[in-house]
């Protein structure tokens, strides 16, 4: 019975663990089917699907993308998607590629960054047709940054009307006006502006800032790195129209006392920005001491400025600091600490790096201002 069972299990295709079966000879031959070299397919980037050339276009720069157009229809018609160019980015900016750009920028284009890394020079900057245009190519336009760009002349009346965001950074505008400056009639253009940065310019001069001062929205001001930055007793009244800003940025500017005056009677300021530029000698340039951000502070000016005084009004309104940073001032020591410790009562952060402060005027201040996180 028992050999009977073994058979028919075998018989039926069922394998006994101590039985082995031999497969057919023909299932052991292995074939091989060759191609001819001619049949081979090679796939280009054409040949993709709009999604993965979509994927692939996503870690391109703008200046590549836009370059697209130039090789075939249909990427151009893939680099031209609209989710691609909410934010363009023209790092190395070409001016004999400016209608290409143009055919690219979309309606709903809300920030535009343009700049040269190489030598900055008229073949590789943005000319005034080109701005003009963008009112009507991208009339969503918010951010508008222009790096390294060579202008003959500017006209702000090209700037896009509805700008909140202006940077200019490192540029160099030949034939500047000598007794007016560019940025006249800027509040009629850019009405809605609320942050400028003006960052690396020699060509920022006093006669830029009260163009500023009529920005009804302005609250963020950069003049960082300006090398020629001054503000003339002639203006003081012109300083003072700055009713809604809370950040100053003045870092890497030679910036002295006087010119904190001008920025005391601000109510709104929040943020002040100081660092000494390398090149500054405390010991022969005029540059920020105690007694000036003591005026800053409380708003009050000494036996130096008593016309200044008269002028402003006297005491009134003073700023409230939540950001100082004074980096690289030698002449700020202890005494603008106690200063601060009783007319800066909304102070968040201090920085005080490379000041005249000793450890030990640094620990008392922290002792009796926990609140405030110091940076020294």
């Amino acid at each position: 019975m028992e050999n009977n069972s073994i058979k028919r299990s075998l018989k039926d295709g069922c394998q006994h663990p101590n039985t082995e079966t031999k497969k057919p000879k023909a299932a052991q031959v292995t074939t091989t089917i060759s191609h001819p070299k001619s049949s081979k397919k090679i796939i280009g980037l054409q040949d993709l699907s709009d999604e993965v050339i979509m994927y692939i276009f996503k870690y391109l720069s703008h200046d590549d993308l836009a370059k697209m157009a130039l090789l075939c229809p249909n990427l151009s018609r893939v680099s031209h998607d609209w989710s691609l160019w909410k934010k363009p980015r023209f790092e190395n900016f070409e001016k004999s590629m400016e209608e290409v750009y143009l055919s690219y920028l979309k309606k709903d284009t809300t920030e535009l960054f343009i700049s040269c890394n190489d030598v900055p020079s008229h073949d590789y900057s943005v000319s005034e047709n080109f701005l003009i245009k963008l009112k009507t190519k991208c009339p969503e336009l918010l951010d508008l940054t222009l790096k390294n760009q060579v202008f003959d002349e500017i006209n702000v009346n090209v700037l896009h009307p509805k700008l909140k965001m202006l940077t200019i950074d490192s540029a160099t505008i030949e034939n500047v006006p000598a007794n007016s400056s560019f940025l006249i009639d800027i509040n009629n253009t850019c009405p809605d502006l609320e942050r400028i940065i003006m960052k690396n310019n020699d060509w920022v001069m006093s006669n830029c800032i009260y163009p500023l001062t009529r920005l009804q929205r302005l609250n963020y001001l950069s003049l960082e790195g300006c090398k020629q930055f001054c503000i003339p007793y002639l203006s003081v009244n012109a300083a003072t129209e700055f009713k809604y800003l809370q950040t100053l940025d003045l870092r890497f500017t030679p910036v002295s006392d006087r010119e904190l005056v001008f920025f005391q009677r601000l109510p709104t300021l929040k943020n002040v920005l100081l660092e000494c530029p390398e090149y500054m000698n405390h010991e022969i340039h005029s540059t920020i001491t105690d007694l000036g951000l003591a005026e800053l502070c409380t708003a009050t000016l000494s036996f130096r400025y008593p016309y200044l005084g008269a002028m402003m009004g006297g005491n009134g309104e003073r700023c409230c600091i939540e950001t100082f940073y004074v980096r690289n001032y030698k002449k700020v020591t202890g005494t603008f600490l106690r200063i601060a410790t009783i007319h800066c009562p909304h102070l968040k952060l201090l920085d005080i790096i490379g000041s005249g402060c000793t450890s030990a005027e640094i620990e008392y201040f922290k002792a009796i201002r926990p609140s405030t996180k110091v940076i020294y």
